[in-house]
């Protein structure tokens, strides 16, 4: 009779695709036909939380080269388990140091990778990146301060993705970037001082800017230096500690043809009086955006308060919304400070995400109050007879993310969480070698 080891290769590898990780693990073990096959998807995308489930896939990618060649993803994101101060001795800074060495020696074994992601507290010790390179790497983003940066930005010219937020600035040797110039990129988050390493020719479609201070000069400066790729930049995201309504001026009149806009304030308030006399500035500058679709204007909130929002908010931000859709006819999405997110459904018709409790009962009240036009009535009565069940104007395929996810560089999507190796267990404790 017939067995699963009598199928093709391709047809064998095909299965191990779909299979779960655990199930991979177990298949690992299974025989010498299975063990490649098996090895190759468990380890093609690692989700490392610097623990001690971390320190056993570093060792694995160093003593097993089918692993290591495998590895096309590599998202390492301790949390708060590194976020001490900086030290530059005792226990834990050894241990730090020593764990560093190792991971800087398992990547340096998968040559293969794509996809870097370094989100790391600085705590004092370095990762050294002098070993490695990678020919097929098209995205890196960190948020350490590796002394080898520049070399390593410098080792990889064909990036198309670059991301460094690090928590100081001042800790990146600005210098050793000089003559670094990358032509490939077409997304990047950078400080502005950092900038110059974007070639002119680049094809940039996406800019995030890191946290800048309140620096009068430094906002138009970063502006006016993207002004140069206004003709490829699509997407534009600004954090600040602060409201600053020049900015507004400054994106609409250097950038006209952004088609996204996001500006996150840093700092907390919800209901700041700043947040009004701003949203009276974006009235004023919408007018000069000739192609923007996407407009956000977000105060950043911890997860808890993400979607907290009252029917008052929907009340006063949808005549907001619809003034706006006004002054700028290409406008489809819009959110605001208080945390409503709307989009334009015809004309200047606009609905919420109803995937908030407030919303539904905002749009309740607002639909029993023919707040809609006579010809949208019939579908909003539909919808609310079946309970959302029968959905002709598509209400409920409009969910924006919340504020904290808008500026979350390195979110996980739902197909990322079923393709990683996770290593959330932190059961034992792994001697590192030093």
């Amino acid at each position: 009779m017939p067995t699963i080891t009598d199928l093709p290769d391709e047809l064998l590898d095909e299965i191990t695709h779909l299979l779960p990780k655990g199930t991979l693990f177990s298949l690992c073990t299974v025989s010498n036909r299975f063990q490649p096959r098996a090895t190759r998807w468990l380890y093609r995308s690692l989700a490392l939380a610097g623990n001690g489930e971390t320190i056993k896939i570093c060792k694995a990618l160093i003593s097993n080269k089918i692993a290591a060649i495998s590895v096309r993803k590599v998202l390492l994101w301790p949390g708060l388990a590194f976020s001490r101060l900086s030290l530059t001795g005792g226990p834990f800074y050894l241990y730090l140091s020593a764990f560093y060495k190792l991971l800087s020696h398992a990547l340096a074994c998968a040559i293969n990778v794509e996809n870097i992601r370094l989100m790391f507290p600085y705590c004092g010790a370095s990762l050294s990146f002098d070993a490695c390179a990678f020919k097929n790497l098209h995205s890196f983003a960190t948020t350490m301060e590796p002394h080898t940066l520049a070399s390593f930005v410098r080792r990889h010219p064909q990036l198309q993705e670059l991301h460094i937020s690090p928590s100081d600035i001042r800790s990146i040797t600005l210098s050793e970037f000089s003559g670094i110039s990358l032509s490939s990129l077409n997304s990047v988050c950078l400080p502005q001082s950092l900038l110059f390493i974007i070639s002119p020719d680049a094809p940039l479609r996406s800019v995030l800017s890191p946290e800048i201070e309140d620096d009068n000069e430094e906002i138009p400066q970063f502006i006016r230096h993207l002004s140069r790729y206004s003709t490829t930049l699509t997407e534009l995201h600004l954090c600040r500690p602060h409201w600053n309504a020049e900015v507004l001026m400054h994106v609409a009149t250097l950038l006209p043809k952004i088609k996204s806009f996001t500006f996150t304030r840093m700092a907390p308030g919800l209901h700041d009086p700043a947040n009004v006399a701003f949203l009276e500035a974006c009235e004023t500058a919408l007018p000069f955006f000739s192609s923007l679709s996407q407009f956000r204007i977000e105060v950043a909130r911890n997860r808890e308060l993400s979607g907290f929002t009252f029917v008052s908010d929907y009340r006063c931000d949808f005549t907001t919304v619809q003034m706006w859709g006004n002054k700028c006819p290409t406008l489809s999405i819009c959110a605001f400070p208080s945390g409503t997110a709307w989009h334009r459904i015809e004309d200047n018709v606009w609905m919420p995400d109803l995937h908030h409790k407030a919303a539904i009962r905002w749009f309740f009240e607002a639909a029993s109050t023919d707040q809609f036009p006579i010809d949208v009535m019939g579908s909003l009565q539909l919808f609310c007879d079946s309970m959302g069940k029968v959905d002709t104007l598509g209400l409920l395929n409009f969910r924006s993310p919340s504020a904290m996810e808008s500026i979350g560089l390195y979110h996980q999507t739902e197909e990322d969480e079923s393709e990683v190796y996770s290593s959330d267990s932190d059961e034992n404790d792994v001697e590192i070698e030093e």
